[in-house]
């Protein structure tokens, strides 16, 4: 049985908000390429060339597998979200991150299909994610201030 989520993932359209039925086992909210280079120079030195890093090189990956799992209406919401062409969404977590994202892959994978307590049935899935971060609103509940 899955865990409880301690705070949840949201992807909004604006319209009807998706909310993850559990959090993954992985997440990288933070996955930041820093942008810079390195030259190797006469004398064995070493020039280091550093840009910094911009909200847009920022990638989050999400991993749901045994026990967290998620459950149909949220794979075929999420899916379904997944599909829709140039499409972005806003997506906050636990941690309280607002991110406008847009999502570069979703693989849902069938885990197990049973039924619940009340005979219905019930299908539950693992998947793995990669959003694109394309704005930041909030940075570990502060207002983010960078590029």
């Amino acid at each position: 049985m899955p865990f409880p989520t301690i705070g949840g993932l949201v992807i909004d359209t604006g319209g009807v908000p998706v909310t993850f039925s559990t959090d993954p086992n992985t997440y990288e909210p933070l996955n930041w390429q820093k942008r810079h280079s390195v030259h190797m120079v006469i004398g064995g030195k070493i020039v280091i060339q550093d840009f910094g890093t911009f909200m847009r090189d920022n990638a989050l990956n999400l991993r749901g597998a045994p026990p967290q799992f998620l459950d149909e209406p949220t794979v075929i919401a999420l899916h379904t979200r997944f599909r829709t062409k140039g499409a972005s969404y806003g997506f906050t977590d636990w941690i309280g991150n607002v991110f406008t994202v847009f999502i570069r892959e979703f693989v849902p994978v069938p885990f197990r299909k049973g039924a619940d307590q009340a005979g219905g049935v019930v299908s539950l899935y693992t998947y793995s994610m990669a959003l694109r971060v394309l704005s930041i609103t909030k940075l570990f509940n502060v207002t983010y201030t960078g590029s």
